[in-house]
């Protein structure tokens, strides 16, 4: 099934997402086991679209939403294993509790507010709190350009965050051999150099996979570089 048949046939709401956004959900969830129970968790409920695509889309598995506002409860069946919690992305009790409620989470799909600060917060509570093995989604990236949303110019914003968080996979070993330049990843190994396995950037939209990676593995690795060199073939 196609992620965008998921949401033509759900039972309830109506879905709003980017065209694009489609094909990139094929392109990542294609890959799993559909007929596997996950945990999921959608931050951004709406009008309940999104929460029940994922339910047609992965039918065993367990679907919980997130909303600030308390009328998307409306929106939940807890015979078919889909509940809504109310309240607030940034708050972080509320976040553990959701976790310790409907967690671990296998996947997590933040279409909520769209501010840097509420993207950000999530991600970084969140994201320790999921299963290894899990992808982490973030949409409308669009809002990092947009000054309404906390973004544009030089700040802080999600997209340069995620540009930070890609550099623990692809400078995992590279910033830590003797040729590498002094460099921010060059200090000890911290907990998204050793989870973060990807991180795959799409129009207004990325995927972060979580894969345990400790630093024995890193040294074993860094070490056989060193001894091999590229291979060629």
């Amino acid at each position: 099934m196609k992620f965008i048949e998921a949401a033509k046939n759900k039972k309830i709401g109506i879905t709003f997402k980017l065209t694009s956004y489609y094909k990139n959900y094929d392109f990542h969830f294609g890959q799993l086991d559909r007929e596997k129970k996950y945990n999921i968790l959608e931050i951004g409920v709406r009008q309940g679209g999104g929460l029940w695509t994922l339910k047609e889309y992965f039918p065993n598995s367990s679907i919980t939403g997130l909303d600030i506002d308390t009328k998307c409860k409306q929106h939940e069946d807890k015979n078919n294993d889909v509940e809504v919690f109310a309240g607030c992305q940034t708050d972080e009790s509320f976040l553990k509790k959701i976790h310790q409620n409907r967690g671990p989470f296998d996947i997590i799909i933040d279409d909520g507010g769209h501010t840097m600060d509420q993207q950000k917060i999530s991600f970084l509570k969140l994201f320790p709190l999921m299963n290894n093995d899990g992808i982490y989604v973030i949409e409308d990236l669009c809002t990092s350009y947009w000054p309404q949303f906390g973004g544009g110019g030089d700040k802080e914003t999600t997209i340069n965050f995620l540009k930070q968080i890609s550099d623990k996979s692809t400078s995992r070993w590279a910033s830590r051999c003797s040729e590498a330049a002094e460099y921010k990843n060059n200090a000890k190994i911290d907990y998204y150099d050793e989870h973060v396995d990807s991180v795959h950037f799409h129009d207004s939209i990325c995927f972060i996979y979580k894969k345990k990676f400790d630093e024995e593995n890193l040294n074993e690795f860094i070490t056989n570089y060193k001894k091999f060199g590229t291979i060629k073939l």
